[in-house]
């Protein structure tokens, strides 16, 4: 797709607990200040968003709690709205995501409404589920939805303009 300038689009994406615990593992905050603070100028820039039930689900990682914490005092988390919360619900109701006994799974509920209310993208390392998987999986669920979705960190960091 182009648009009337003539250059690529790109899709504004959330993102998923999953794959900003990925980054944190596969760049650890600590040894890679360059990378988090671009990945802190492209959220400032609103390239990207970061939920607040993304950083309630960050625990164990005191580098990447931290983080979070600055973004959210930088007022940079953007918090579910009613119509998220209720759109996951909805969500949940025609394609079963949540376990019930755990409960979880009901953030990737919110991030799928939350990317459905505001015609973004959803960027998670969640792969679609298996034949014998009795729920479904974010992939799954943006499918039947039609949000766009990656798994692929170089479409999120090309989305967000991320340059060495």
């Amino acid at each position: 797709l182009k648009n009337m300038n003539n250059t690529p689009s790109t899709t504004k994406y959330v993102m998923d607990t999953s794959m900003l615990i990925g980054f944190s593992r596969w760049i650890p905050v600590s040894l890679n200040k360059t990378f988090w603070d671009k990945l802190e100028v492209s959220l400032q820039e609103g390239k990207w968003v970061l939920l607040d039930v993304v950083v309630n689900e960050i625990k164990y990682n005191k580098p990447l709690e931290d983080w979070c914490k600055k973004q959210k005092a930088n007022s940079l988390i953007t918090n579910i709205s009613d119509d998220d919360k209720n759109g996951g619900v909805t969500i949940n109701n025609n394609y079963p995501m949540v376990d019930q006994v755990t409960f979880k799974s009901e953030t990737d509920t919110y991030i799928i409404a939350h990317a459905l209310n505001n015609k973004i993208g959803v960027f998670s390392t969640e792969m679609q589920k298996l034949p014998t998987d009795k729920l479904y999986k974010i992939p799954d669920v943006c499918k039947e939805l039609d949000v766009k979705f990656t798994h692929i960190p170089k479409e999120f960091l090309e989305s967000i303009d991320f340059r060495n």
